[in-house]
């Protein structure tokens, strides 16, 4: 079906721009002004804003393997509901996507049943660098290296090896970057601590030494290195200061997890903001925030890792690591966002515009004609109210959020995958449309 949004408020990559706009066989065919001849099933929406949809290039969809948490189905549909129309997702499921025939089985699960448009990262071991070298930067966003523990089996610390991949790899290398002896040597500090008689426990067992000291080694690693490197979910002020000297195909992302809470809501949230890296002091926070206004920070992602509420529920050292994101993204960040006079726009460059330029993704994330029609109606002046913890009225599987019972400001109307009305006011319109991304 082809469409026509009337009197919408545009966010191109030149700027806000009021008109009308037309999805025709699934690429937007007129942004502005559109032809008299246009046939399509219209909708008046005077005042709300029009955006690319957002891309996350950090998510936990639990398939295979941990499908009871979650799976591609359940969260795309999560991540939808929030204005995401594209995400890719971490190999360290069970087993974990190591091997290129792993990767190829999980493109196939994904196809028909993910909501959103996907591409698939591949897990760096210890042995896997042949298979490693045989992937495609048209279809593979990245190699992941966990150079700490944390949820799954992947952990890579052998710096030959990774000397090696730096040099070799044919696609970008995206680093989990804390440093493993530092948590060890930590853990052993705290043998059998509480939240109770330690409020703040998961920042004294992930320390902010163990991620200064890894970005610190990977920047100096980084000056040997012939292929692009990413760093996930910065937390620390120190990081963002490293990174102002970094060489030009360093990149690094931060989660709007770190831009909302601090270590200082442990006491309230315990296992419930317990993530990895940890959340840090609130003085990182704010150097976080400057990061992202000052460019440092290209993009945001979301580290959507979602768990049961039962295994939350566990002590601290059973509980596993991770936070749901998906379900409510866009209005938390228009809320967040607000509280710092930051516009819409702020987001749809972090989140659509810069993922699109530092992985030259083809035809997507932008509003331009000719692309793939990829699109949030967002209107502004309307709230979205998150469920309370347990509520079945949850998007994400998990049925939790650390945002739970807060009224967020926006909401996401509907959203468009591929030219497809997929998510209009709560409601999700099969079949699911997304598609494999396609990179330069």
């Amino acid at each position: 079906m082809n469409w026509i949004l009337r009197e919408v408020r545009m966010l191109l990559p030149e700027g806000e721009r009021e008109g009308d706009a037309w999805i025709k066989e699934g690429r937007w065919q007129a942004l502005g002004v559109v032809p008299d001849k246009a046939v399509g099933k219209e909708v008046r929406a005077k005042g709300m804003y029009l955006l690319p949809g957002l891309i996350d290039t950090h998510v936990h969809f639990r398939e295979p393997g941990l499908t009871h948490k979650g799976n591609l189905y359940t969260e795309s549909r999560a991540a939808l509901a929030g204005g995401v129309t594209t995400i890719f997702d971490m190999p360290n499921t069970s087993p974990p996507t190591t091997t290129q025939e792993r990767w190829e089985a999980k493109m196939h699960l994904a196809q028909n049943r993910c909501w959103t448009n996907y591409a698939f990262y591949f897990g760096a071991t210890s042995d896997n660098i042949k298979e490693i070298h045989r992937l495609s930067p048209k279809a593979v966003p990245g190699v992941k290296i966990f150079l700490a523990s944390s949820t799954g089996e992947l952990l890579l610390t052998d710096e030959k090896i990774l000397h090696r991949l730096v040099r070799e790899s044919p696609v970008r290398l995206v680093f989990h970057s804390e440093k493993e002896s530092l948590i060890q040597a930590a853990q052993r500090q705290y043998p059998s601590a509480t939240w109770e008689k330690v409020p703040d426990l998961h920042y004294r067992l992930r320390p902010p030494e163990a991620c200064i000291e890894s970005t610190r080694w990977l920047l100096e690693l980084a000056c040997e290195s012939q292929v692009a490197l990413h760093i996930v979910h910065l937390t620390t002020a120190q990081e963002v200061n490293l990174l102002r000297h970094r060489p030009a195909h360093v990149s690094a992302e931060t989660c709007p997890v770190y831009l909302t809470w601090s270590k200082e809501d442990f006491p309230r949230y315990r296992n419930f903001l317990k993530c990895n890296p940890s959340l840090k002091r609130i003085e990182d926070q704010e150097m976080l925030w400057r990061g992202l206004e000052e460019g440092v920070i290209e993009v945001v992602g979301t580290d959507h890792a979602p768990h049961t509420i039962e295994e939350k529920m566990r002590s601290y050292y059973e509980a596993p690591s991770g936070v749901p994101a998906h379900g409510y993204l866009l209005p938390w960040l228009y809320t967040i966002g607000q509280a710092r006079g930051l516009s819409l726009s702020f987001w749809v460059e972090k989140m659509a515009h810069a993922p699109a330029r530092l992985w030259n993704i083809q035809q997507r994330g932008m509003l331009r004609e000719g692309f793939w029609a990829d699109g949030v109606l967002f209107d502004a002046q309307a709230s979205t109210r998150v469920p309370s913890v347990g509520s079945a009225q949850h998007y994400s599987l998990c049925r939790w959020s650390p945002l739970a019972g807060r009224t967020l400001h926006g909401k996401v109307q509907a959203t468009w995958v591929n030219g497809q009305l997929s998510f209009w006011d709560g409601t999700f319109h099969a079949p699911a449309a997304g598609r494999a991304v396609d990179f330069a």
